[in-house]
């Protein structure tokens, strides 16, 4: 209970005449000891009174007991406060882990798509990711004059993330400028095989244009 009323207290046992009471209150404040140890204290109380008086120990005891009360409580907010970061990091690791997973499957269904199109129409199916505000794009390629060139692009000092491959130039009125192709778009697969680098791009892209038929 609060220090006003642990003052109350031994006043009311010192009033009453209860002193092995105040003695056993002061001995055992501030902290959880055994009967052997709190004996111990209680004799030591008993010199402390005799040499400095009761009201003069009483307060001495209400200070320690305040400051142990307030130490646990201050561990107990300690500990709860690091629990709940530790949900927090928790929770945000568990979202950010479906975010992740959420976006694989999507990307895994995109490129299952544009290996069936590119199998049902005989066509490359190439697709792109044309920014946050393209969205993706599937181009379907039906001649082997595809009319542009790739590029590695980013995952430099100034940018985030790892370099991708992207589209460096498109030939004037060459196939990908007539559907609709733009500079910097970024190759995600071509006819269902996800693009991993720009060597692998560049020769998936001219094997699978090899194989369409000639305008």
């Amino acid at each position: 209970f609060g220090s006003s009323r642990i003052v109350l207290c031994v006043e009311h046992c010192t009033r009453t005449a209860d002193f092995a009471r105040t003695l056993q209150l002061l001995a055992s404040m501030g902290s959880y000891c055994s009967c052997e140890e709190t004996q111990k204290n209680i004799e030591q109380v008993k010199e402390d009174i005799e040499q400095r008086g009761m009201m003069a120990v009483v307060e001495e005891k209400v200070v320690l007991a305040a400051s142990s009360v307030e130490s646990f409580l201050d561990e107990k907010v300690a500990e709860a406060e690091s629990g709940a970061k530790t949900s927090e990091a928790a929770a945000k690791t568990t979202e950010e882990g479906a975010k992740k997973e959420g976006a694989e499957v999507v990307d895994a269904t995109l490129g299952a798509a544009a290996a069936a199109a590119a199998a049902l129409t005989g066509t490359m199916v190439v697709e792109f990711d044309a920014g946050s505000n393209g969205g993706i794009k599937m181009v379907s390629f039906k001649t082997p004059q595809v009319g542009l060139a790739l590029v590695l692009s980013g995952g430099g000092c100034c940018t985030s993330g790892k370099p991708k491959v992207a589209v460096k130039a498109v030939d004037k009125k060459g196939q990908a400028e007539t559907l609709g192709v733009l500079k910097s778009w970024k190759v995600v697969s071509i006819n269902g095989t996800p693009v991993t680098g720009l060597d692998q791009a560049q020769k998936l892209l001219a094997d699978c244009a090899a194989k369409l038929p000639q305008a």
